[in-house]
């Protein structure tokens, strides 16, 4: 068929605004909608199950207005199957319907299910936990396999690696909590989860074998994973069970974020999508798939029916599963306009719902640079968030470079600048390029997440050969401290906390014994090793203070950026790599010193002062005066004393 060139002109006669695209069970009635303009016909198929040969009827749907088809059923359909039949130049093409809420094993059938059926007890009733403002968030990135996969985890054997894995209570490994307990006793506010939407490359008839993926893969954006339920094979088990998931972390207090992957399909041509209304959903060149993703094609979410289907399907999530965040993969390919309808439509939702992304792309877009949502044009959506990579590469060294050094591995440079978020400060030289962010609720700050190397792993290839373990031991506990107390939103990935590493299952040599990229990689790399926790129980007890400390001090979570401005200053120190903050309000002044050298340090204080926060993460006792001698690779915290 034809394929489309003009798109504007395109949406201006075929965009549907309707909320009621896909199946809808209405009492006794069930009715179907689809869109797809430019099908000579589409039939609806009716199944008895999720796969095999159990045809039940095929029918004729009749076109409605702009470009959508219906069908209506004078009865209940819920637990049958159905795909939809497209015919265009006499060929015909059957799919799953793109606004599928539900599916059969491996995704290839939509469900047609009662939703209200699938809520665990006390669904209706419970909250979301609330907070006052972003900055008040600490996220904890886990993947659902990885976090109770491994033996060690404790949790039972039919929920190793499913969502009911984190409804399990009071579980150990040895004397360590691990899990949920886990979660609850570190004081992180939210778990942020990779992909749980329907993914590809994961066989679902068959969990007893050994796979594994990211879930960076789309196939049914509105339908959960099958593999992380107990039965793949029942569409309304995997929706249940990931409620009692979201309740479970509820309950405890602890919110749930979504990573979401709207940037792009894993199939093209073959995808749902393309096969409703081809080169339509899709970014194209001259009549070509552009890959903006680095994946094989890009989404266009500047057209107006896959922008309406990104905000559906975000509200869906939203509503239906009572999220508390979205996180989007490679934001940079969204434009601009579509980010911040979804925003004002969470806003209408609850405000508290986080948001934030990517602000890069994975290769060259179609649509002009200007109109995506890239971090350099982070003023024109200022409410949502930004992974912030200037603070990462500065603390850690290049994430693109195993062997580079950062700020806590003897390479000093960018310094104050992590302490602020991003956020512009009179005091930071070259502030207008290096500082982004609009204000410090805009900025993720990070050193370590499921891509490239573990923060460990870094730390074990750049400063192998220079430092003791005992010494890049100090050096992760200094990140995580630059973390935490940055101005911002900080973020952590499960496991960081007692020095998590995915090692290769075959290294070729003592220079490579890493893996800088698992996202299909076995267990033995990916699956969190609970026992680690006994190991380095004094890493996750520090991880633990940090956390507890930022919750405790308004000072290290301002909202605005006047905040930053007018509440902290950096006094000189006497040495450009000894960092100084001084953060003041009404009800105290706090000292934030950071050394990054191997050999303690004496600075000057013109107060008397009260450490609060020893490199230990513990407060002393006594008043102290003028000067402080801090330890080597460490972050202290001080309270003046009147």
């Amino acid at each position: 068929m034809e394929v489309i060139s003009n798109f504007d002109e395109f949406d201006k006669y075929n965009t549907y605004y309707g909320n009621d695209l896909g199946a809808i069970i209405d009492g006794d009635v069930t009715r179907f909608k689809v869109w797809s303009p430019c099908s000579y016909c589409v039939f609806i198929n009716l199944y008895a199950d999720g796969e095999g040969q159990n045809l039940i009827e095929t029918l004729p749907m009749r076109r409605i207005e702009n470009g959508v088809w219906y069908i209506e059923f004078t009865r209940n359909l819920d637990g049958y199957f159905y795909t939809y039949t497209y015919e265009y130049d006499m060929k015909r093409f059957e799919s799953i319907d793109v606004y599928a809420k539900a599916c059969g094993v491996n995704g290839m059938r939509g469900a047609i299910i009662d939703l209200s059926s699938t809520n665990p007890d006390g669904w209706e009733n419970h909250k979301r936990p609330t907070l006052a403002s972003p900055t008040d968030a600490v996220i904890y990135e886990t993947h659902v396999r990885d976090f109770s996969i491994d033996p060690s985890s404790g949790v039972s054997l039919q929920n190793r690696g499913k969502f009911l894995a984190f409804t399990e209570k009071g579980t150990k490994c040895e004397n360590s909590f691990t899990c949920l307990s886990h979660l609850k006793a570190l004081g992180i506010t939210h778990v942020q989860l990779l992909p749980i939407f329907d993914f590809c490359t994961v066989d679902e008839a068959c969990p007893e074998k050994k796979q594994y993926n990211w879930g960076y893969d789309p196939k049914n954006f509105n339908c959960p994973e099958g593999s992380y339920s107990t039965d793949p094979s029942d569409p309304k088990c995997r929706i249940n069970e990931l409620k009692q998931l979201i309740m479970a972390l509820h309950e405890a207090g602890i919110g749930v974020i979504m990573d979401v992957v709207y940037n792009h399909t894993y199939h093209t041509e073959d995808s749902p999508f393309h096969l409703a209304q081809p080169y339509y959903y899709h970014r194209t060149k001259i009549g070509k798939f552009t890959n903006g993703s680095g994946c094989g094609n890009e989404t266009a979410s500047d057209h107006k029916m896959m922008q309406k289907y990104i905000i559906d399907s975000i509200l869906y999530w939203a509503k239906e599963y009572k999220l508390d965040g979205f996180r989007f993969d490679l934001m940079g390919l969204i434009d601009i306009d579509t980010i911040n309808i979804i925003r004002d439509k969470l806003n209408e939702i609850s405000p508290q719902i986080l948001m934030y992304g990517e602000g890069w792309t994975g290769g060259e877009s179609a649509l002009n640079s200007t109109k995506l949502s890239y971090k350099f044009n982070s003023y024109s959506f200022g409410r949502v968030g930004l992974f912030n990579d200037n603070l990462r590469d500065a603390v850690k060294g290049s994430t693109f470079d195993s062997h580079n050094k950062g700020y806590v591995s003897g390479n000093f440079y960018e310094t104050t600048i992590v302490l602020v978020g991003s956020v512009p400060h009179h005091q930071i030289d070259g502030y207008q390029e290096a500082c982004w962010a609009y204000e410090p609720t805009q900025t993720i700050n990070y050193v370590e997440a499921h891509d490239n190397l573990t923060l460990w792993d870094k730390l074990s290839v750049c400063a192998k050969h220079d430092f003791t373990e005992e010494e890049r031991v100090l050096m992760d506990k200094l990140s995580a401290a630059i973390v935490l107390f940055a101005q911002g939103i900080p973020f952590i990935q499960l496991g960081q906390d007692f020095l998590r590493s995915k090692p290769k299952v075959s290294p070729q040599n003592d220079e490579d014994l890493f893996e800088w990229d698992s996202y299909n990689k076995p267990d033995y790399t990916n699956s969190i090793k609970w026992d680690r926790k006994n190991i380095y129980k004094s890493v996750y007890n520090y991880y633990r203070a940090l956390i507890k400390f930022r919750r405790n001090h308004s000072l290290f979570r301002l909202s605005s950026k006047s905040d930053v401005e007018r509440k902290i200053s950096f006094p000189d120190s006497g040495d450009f790599n000894i960092i100084i903050e001084r953060l003041s309000d009404e009800s105290e002044t706090l000292y934030l010193i950071i050394n990054p050298y191997t050999e303690q340090r004496t600075v000057r204080i013109n107060d008397s002062y009260k450490i609060i926060f020893d490199k230990d993460g513990n407060e002393q006792d006594g008043t102290f005066y003028d000067s402080f001698t801090a330890d080597p690779l460490s972050a202290c915290v001080l309270k003046k004393v009147n």
